[in-house]
């Protein structure tokens, strides 16, 4: 049974709250590694695109977000950069736990990097807390501020120069809506001859590790894109690598299972924690469409003052003791 305004059912809803007043637990642990944060995953390739990735993008509860330096400075020379905007811009009362975002997340946004070259996912469980007009309008706000969004029935996934495709989805909604992507109908958008990127809301939060059955999941989907990269953690999991047989011969593959958290306004400072990926796509000798270098960094959300936040990069990630 479904518990109401909640994306699962009674026994993963109670977990989840237990999680969230106790902290995140480490099951799980050693069943995936971390690569290390600068890496190459496959053949040496000639860099074509590079490609930013960060998490949610949480209720800041009207609070004003800033963009640390060290984050700028880090993806200021990528082609583009993706996120997960969890949140709906609107001031209206809505369920148990609804996200909202203050029009402001879009002047902090477009201060992080061009919103031209900014790609927002709305494929997660928030996108349907207040109805389909309220995100819809919400959605034209960003539009309006010149961003580009995905994930949605209208537009499943976008393409760079025919290159590479990028689709977004979820596996959970705390309400019933017809007009974001469900992970189960990803396959329909994999695209042959492109490097195609998974970008799904999937697993569970505050658990430190994937669980096998999402591992198990990605190894799977990881036979039809080339990347995943995921999010709804809302902390850091594991970015790790697979072998995967392709055409051409094996080809090593980033799995990312959670950035964690971007941005949020929260009192329990497990909520504070994300990351950032840094992928590079490119040929090979073969010229076939590979991943090249990695880099990824901690990120750390933290306030101010009473009334301001601020995103930046940090070395502490305090639940993994390598960190």
């Amino acid at each position: 049974m479904k518990i109401k305004n909640s994306p699962y059912n009674l026994r993963e809803s109670l977990g989840y709250l237990k999680r969230n007043f106790f902290g995140p637990v480490s099951k799980n642990r050693g069943l995936v590694d971390y690569c290390r944060q600068k890496c190459i995953l496959d053949d040496p390739v000639l860099p074509q695109y590079r490609i930013a990735f960060v998490g949610d993008i949480m209720d800041m509860a009207g609070r004003r977000l800033q963009i640390g330096e060290g984050l700028k400075h880090f993806i200021g020379n990528c082609d583009c950069l993706i996120g997960n905007f969890e949140a709906t811009i609107t001031t209206a009362k809505g369920a148990y736990m609804a996200q909202r975002h203050i029009p402001q997340i879009l002047d902090t946004l477009a201060d992080l990097f061009p919103p031209k070259k900014t790609y927002l996912g709305m494929a997660n469980n928030h996108s349907g807390d207040f109805g389909f007009e309220i995100w819809s309008d919400s959605k034209q706000q960003v539009e309006e501020k010149g961003f580009k969004v995905f994930g949605t029935s209208e537009v499943p996934y976008i393409d760079l120069d025919d290159i590479v495709r990028v689709v977004g989805a979820t596996q959970w909604s705390n309400q019933p809506v017809d007009y974001i992507v469900k992970i189960e109908d990803v396959l329909q958008y994999q695209q042959l001859g492109m490097f195609c990127i998974l970008y799904p809301h999937w697993g569970y939060e505050l658990e430190l590790f994937p669980r096998p059955a999402t591992v198990k999941k990605g190894k799977e989907l990881s036979k039809y894109f080339d990347a995943i990269i995921g999010h709804h953690s809302h902390i850091p999991q594991p970015i790790t690598k697979v072998s995967v047989e392709k055409p051409g011969g094996p080809s090593n593959q980033l799995i990312a299972y959670g950035l964690g958290d971007f941005c949020i306004h929260e009192k329990l400072k497990h909520y504070h924690y994300g990351q950032v990926i840094i992928l590079t796509i490119g040929r090979n000798e073969g010229g076939l469409w590979r991943s090249g270098s990695l880099d990824w960094k901690f990120l750390h959300c933290r306030p101010i003052n009473e009334d301001v936040w601020e995103t930046d990069i940090t070395a502490h990630f305090p639940y993994l003791t390598k960190w």
